[in-house]
């Protein structure tokens, strides 16, 4: 059943930006620093981070229900992390070429069936990073498994019912992993059916040919 959307304001913008600057760029993420007047007055900053790749995930599930799952050490966390092959997907390639290259690279494996399973925005209030999750199966070997010079992973294969487990005893973090498996589980409990049509074709597009608002923002800073 289609659900009625959620209510929103007739203007929702409450910001006019006077101001924007780089602060930091580099291959993978930039910051720059919006100043801004909010229409109750109120006068300061805003940072935003953007991301020059895109996030993509994949649900990789075997005929025995088992999740493939990809260890390895987190910096920012200063931990280690078990979670589904991922990675970013170049401006050149869309979040389906991505992570068809990604599965091959992190585990070896090539799926015969692919299908959009989740979007969302993994940090609203402080970036405009997009994520795009896939569900895989049929699985088989692929060539080209090779971890970068700065990776070490581990791969193993977990039922998917005790990665839901792990998700709510913390022991599963990734937002991407989390987000891929929690959507899984609600489709196959009859939570939420397939995807609108319309945002599945993104995962098949690549990123120029549907700039979000959010990205669309930089470009004002690249203009001469």
């Amino acid at each position: 059943m289609d659900l009625t959307p959620l209510p929103r304001p007739e203007h929702p913008d409450p910001y006019t930006v006077t101001g924007r600057r780089f602060i930091y760029d580099s291959p993978w993420i930039r910051i720059r620093e919006d100043r801004f007047r909010h229409r109750r007055g109120a006068e300061g900053r805003y940072a935003v981070c953007g991301f020059h790749r895109t996030a993509c995930g994949v649900l990789a599930l075997d005929d025995q229900d088992r999740v493939v799952l990809v260890g390895q050490w987190r910096y920012p966390l200063e931990a280690y992390s078990w979670e589904i092959p991922e990675g970013g997907g170049d401006v050149s390639e869309s979040p389906f070429e991505a992570m068809r290259r990604e599965l091959a690279e992190e585990a070896g494996l090539a799926a015969q069936v692919w299908e959009p399973l989740a979007f969302f925005h993994t940090s609203n209030s402080s970036t405009e990073e997009e994520a795009f999750l896939f569900l895989a199966t049929e699985l088989g070997p692929m060539d080209g498994h090779h971890a970068e010079d700065d990776e070490e992973l581990l791969l193993h294969r977990e039922p998917f019912q005790d990665c839901l487990r792990r998700v709510l005893a913390g022991e599963i973090t990734d937002s991407l992993t989390v987000v891929a498996l929690l959507a899984l589980q609600s489709r196959r409990t009859g939570v939420a059916a397939a995807l609108d049509p319309t945002l599945a074709e993104r995962f098949f597009q690549r990123p120029q040919d549907h700039p979000s608002a959010g990205r669309a923002r930089w470009r004002e800073l690249e203009q001469p």
